[in-house]
């Protein structure tokens, strides 16, 4: 009898002991994450640089003049008893120049998801070291370097001219336009393209593959 005390008392313990632990781990999760929402108005800028260490990078057009982000901000994972890295001040940097737009996110042990609303500009620029990229973009000169990862990039056939895509270690493919070059090797490929309008497109990824679609 005092045998199945003691162990109904150890399981009801226990019981307590794992669902504490799933609160503490529950609210540990919650805490990895912050969301950080910004607007800026665009009518001196002329250039905006996007600079990204490691997460998923997006740009969605709109026709306001302003320019919306929401940055999903969350530590990266670590071990169970290792303390995680605090996030609450972590926030991106801003910094304009002339009419240049520096918007960046490098803060080591955590990754930032990007959602970029913005208006076409004269020239787009986003540096991403890991993670993925998907641009939807109007008529502008865009520059996209990708360390790892994938890259897809949408944009109208009358505003993009010239078109050079280069995968170091992956494949490149354009839809749209007229291919003038195509050069693939065992593990790379580049394209040279033309579409029918003016605004130049280069984009780079070291490992990983390149997707252009022009519409």
């Amino acid at each position: 009898m005092i045998n199945s005390q003691i162990f109904f008392k150890k399981l009801c313990l226990m019981s307590f002991g794992v669902a504490l632990m799933m609160v503490l781990v529950d609210t540990a999760r919650a805490d990895e994450q912050v969301t950080r929402r910004h607007t800026f108005e665009l009518d001196d800028i002329d250039t905006v640089v996007f600079s990204n260490s490691v997460g998923r990078f997006e740009i969605i057009p709109t026709d306001n003049q302003e320019m919306r982000i929401t940055v999903d901000i969350e530590a990266s994972e670590r071990g169970f008893f290792r303390r995680s890295v605090d996030i609450d001040d972590m926030d991106i940097k801003v910094k304009e120049r002339g009419d240049t737009l520096y918007l960046s996110f490098d803060e080591k042990d955590a990754s930032a998801e990007w959602l970029v609303e913005m208006p076409a500009v004269a020239r787009t620029s986003v540096e991403m070291g890991v993670g993925e990229v998907r641009l939807e973009i109007g008529a502008t000169e865009l520059d996209v370097e990708l360390g790892v990862g994938d890259i897809d990039v949408y944009a109208p056939e009358n505003a993009v001219g010239r078109i050079d895509l280069d995968a170091g270690i992956g494949d490149a493919d354009v839809r749209g336009g007229e291919v003038i070059r195509r050069d693939s090797a065992f593990i790379s490929e580049s394209i040279r393209a033309e579409g029918k309008g003016s605004n130049r497109m280069n984009v780079e990824v070291g490992v990983g593959d390149i997707s252009v679609r022009l519409n």
